[in-house]
């Protein structure tokens, strides 16, 4: 029997997933699935794995995926224009608790910044395991992380989740002014909790 490159993938990110450690003792990890257009206006399909493993997919199923869904800007592009602290946020966060470092160790801002951004970059609808008490790494480069963990099971885009990220960049963000680079170093690290019961993490990962 022939597996297909899909199979291939969700297999090998199942078996990565159990290697994984959920940041918030006593939860599970899941691998998140993300409902999404291959083509626009075309059916619907569920992918797993990272936001950018997902991007990486759709391109192999749809190598004009970008440009049919007018992303035509690379990552690091969105990343300056997103790099602004008073973004209008989708997802309402005002008022929301947040810790800033804590347990986490820190991650390099501009990889959180490239994580937000492909959080905004692709359409859907993020999906996260069955029942209450799971964490699902929605993003994951250059070492820095993005987590979800909820109590409950959909939201309504991806655009949530990057809300979460980007209250944390704002209120944990140190500016680092030393050499050799100014501002190439700055780390951070938090979690913000949304008040309809699930919540973001920012923090350092093996990837």
């Amino acid at each position: 029997m022939k597996l297909s490159y899909t199979s291939l993938l969700v297999t090998a990110l199942l078996c990565h997933a159990s290697e994984l450690e959920a940041p918030i003792e006593g939860y599970g990890v899941v691998v998140p699935e993300w409902e999404v257009e291959i083509t626009p206006g075309g059916p619907k399909t569920i992918l797993s794995g990272t936001v950018e493993e997902v991007h990486e997919e759709l391109l192999q199923l749809n190598p004009d995926y970008d440009e049919e869904f007018s992303i035509n800007s690379t990552a690091s592009e969105i990343s300056q224009r997103d790099s602004g602290f008073n973004l209008v946020q989708r997802t309402d966060f005002s008022d929301a608790e947040y810790h800033c470092g804590g347990r986490w160790k820190k991650c390099k801002t501009w990889a959180v910044n490239d994580g937000i951004s492909y959080l905004r970059r692709v359409k859907g609808k993020p999906k996260n395991g069955p029942g209450p008490g799971n964490c699902g790494r929605v993003s994951c480069s250059w070492n820095a992380a993005i987590w979800w963990c909820n109590d409950s099971k959909e939201l309504n885009s991806f655009g949530s989740i990057a809300d979460g990220a980007a209250l944390i960049r704002k209120k944990c963000y140190i500016p680092d002014r030393g050499p050799p680079y100014p501002g190439q170093e700055n780390r951070l690290s938090g979690q913000a909790f949304h008040h309809t019961r699930w919540n973001v993490i920012v923090r350092e990962d093996k990837c």
